[in-house]
C-alpha cells in the first residue's frame, strides 16, 4: 500500500509534469491482464473522521478507458 507522501514524492522525480497517468491493473488471475489502457480521469479525497472513514480516511484514483 502507497500513502500519500510516497506517491508525491515518486511524482516530483519526474520531470515532465504534462505526461497523462495510465493505470494498470494488477489482477494476474484476469487473462487480460493489463491489456487495457485506464486513464486518471479525477483524485477523490475521504478525509478521516467522514461518515464511514471514522478510523481512516483514504484517497481513490478514478479514471476508465
Amino acid at each position: 500500500m502507497m500513502t500519500v507522501k510516497e506517491l508525491l514524492e515518486l511524482l516530483e522525480q519526474i520531470e515532465d509534469k504534462s505526461l497523462p497517468i495510465r493505470v494498470l491493473e494488477y489482477n494476474t488471475d484476469n487473462p487480460e491482464f493489463n491489456t487495457d489502457n485506464y486513464w486518471l480521469e479525477d483524485v477523490e479525497v475521504a478525509d478521516t473522521g467522514r461518515s464511514g472513514y471514522e478510523n481512516c480516511g483514504e484517497v481513490v484514483l478514478t479514471g476508465g478507458v
